[in-house]
């Protein structure tokens, strides 16, 4: 395994803490239901985090050689679920009725993960620049996937706790339509750079 350096762990910190589906909607659920409701929610986010990036670990040396179609597909399923959470963001009412106490399920979480293209790309570069042949040998693959899943959960924790510091202004209408819209276009905008339409 290529040597672990101060390169990877900037990588890592700066990739995870960046505005992502993962973090911008940790922050929408944070400010609808608070940390404490929002909790589960960051747990299915970490579990499919560890789910994906185990298997990106497995399968970084045959996907892109044998299913490079793959990569492609799940890139426009990925924006195009980005843009539902989107669109659930913008007509959010931040009233914890029955349907909006669905959208902060542990369910919601883990599927994201499974459609999440930035994810599979982090992984597949994690596994194929920095920890390259951390497959082979269990604990490692072990290891550095339950570290990179904390480091995830740290950070979509950050953001839900700053959706609930800001929880306070959802009352003000206006200040409501401002962070709601601000939020969608920020999942918008990861939506269509995820398709490459900013490269």
């Amino acid at each position: 395994m290529e040597f672990v350096n101060a390169t990877f762990l900037s990588f890592v910190f700066v990739t995870t803490m960046t505005p992502g589906p993962n973090n911008i909607s940790s922050a929408s659920m944070g400010m609808l239901f608070g940390y404490q409701q929002t909790l589960k929610y960051l747990l299915g986010i970490a579990s499919g985090f560890f789910l994906l990036l185990f298997a990106c670990a497995v399968l970084s040396s045959s996907l892109l050689y044998y299913a490079p179609w793959a990569q492609q597909y799940l890139k426009y399923v990925g924006a195009a679920y980005i843009v539902w959470l989107a669109y659930k963001t913008f007509s959010a009412s931040y009233v914890a009725n029955q349907e909006n106490t669905q959208l902060a399920s542990y369910s919601r979480g883990l599927l994201l993960q499974v459609v999440n293209p930035k994810g599979l790309f982090y992984g597949m570069t994690i596994f194929t620049s920095f920890l390259v042949g951390a497959n082979e040998k269990p604990v490692w693959l072990l290891s550095w996937t339950v570290f990179l899943s904390l480091v995830c959960f740290v950070s979509v924790s950050i953001w839900a706790l700053f959706g609930a510091m800001i929880q306070k202004y959802m009352k003000n209408e206006k200040a409501k339509m401002a962070i709601n819209a601000l939020l969608s276009l920020a999942l918008v905008y990861t939506a269509l750079d995820i398709i490459g339409l900013f490269d």
